[in-house]
């Protein structure tokens, strides 16, 4: 691969395109995972994740933040390394250290404020050129993690709109309205997951509103008389709509 310069990343970032540059730095770094990661107050957040095993794979689960090397980065506001997690000290009684071998780590911070990290790391033990630590350590302190996460939205409302567009062909394609709702739900869900997962709660509830909106028009256009089950706007919660003619 050609060298790649900080601007390039940062111009895929400009350009909405953060898992792109996440995808760049996961191939040159010869580690499994690269991953953009949020803090909150207990909790460490997983916005975007590079497997290079598994293209499709899903973000990972919310963790207690001190059950991850990352808490690392939030302590020092640092960086933080690991070569080979079995013979560092720093590791000692941590529950990752048997299971992340590797790991690179930088915060991104938005002003003063510590905002989460952008990090490699892999279960076997990978030796991360220097030159890629230098480049994932620009990449992290340039960029500006609220219009990355802007940019995230704004994928989300696309796919939200690729759905809305995509009503009547799954309706089409349907036996039922009962098989039609289900094929729906299938592509809703995972956008109310994101939602949740990378979006204010005021915000995630807005696009959970968005998601709603949309399955009860997509009912109507079964002419179905018979009440359905679609999720409602807050995350959990489950409501009888009743189709229109």
């Amino acid at each position: 691969m050609r060298p790649i310069a900080l601007d390039q990343l940062n111009a895929l970032v400009a350009e909405g395109r953060l898992s792109t540059a996440l995808e760049t730095l996961n191939l040159l770094s010869g580690c499994r995972f690269t991953a953009f990661f949020r803090f909150g107050e207990s909790e460490l957040r997983n916005l975007v994740i590079i497997d290079r095993q598994d293209p499709y794979a899903s973000t990972m689960e919310a963790l207690p933040i001190d059950q991850t090397y990352c808490v690392f980065v939030q302590q020092s506001r640092d960086a933080f390394l690991v070569t080979d997690a079995a013979g560092d000290l720093r590791l000692d009684g941590h529950p990752k250290r048997p299971v992340v071998r590797t790991y690179v780590g930088f915060p991104v911070s938005t002003g003063d404020a510590l905002f989460g990290t952008v990090c490699h790391f892999d279960y076997e033990v990978v030796d991360v050129a220097h030159e890629v630590v230098e480049l994932t350590r620009s990449f992290a302190a340039s960029f500006e993690p609220l219009g990355a996460m802007a940019g995230l939205q704004r994928a989300l409302e696309r796919r939200l709109e690729s759905l809305r567009l995509m009503s009547n062909e799954i309706m089409l394609a349907s036996a039922s309205c009962g098989e039609a709702l289900e094929a729906f739900e299938e592509y809703a869900q995972p956008l109310r997951r994101e939602a949740d997962r990378l979006l204010d709660p005021r915000t995630a509830l807005e696009f959970h509103a968005s998601v709603a909106e949309l399955a009860r028009r997509f009912l109507s256009l079964s002419g179905d008389g018979n009440p359905v089950r679609i999720a409602t706007p807050m995350a959990g919660i489950v409501a009888s709509v009743e189709s229109t003619d």
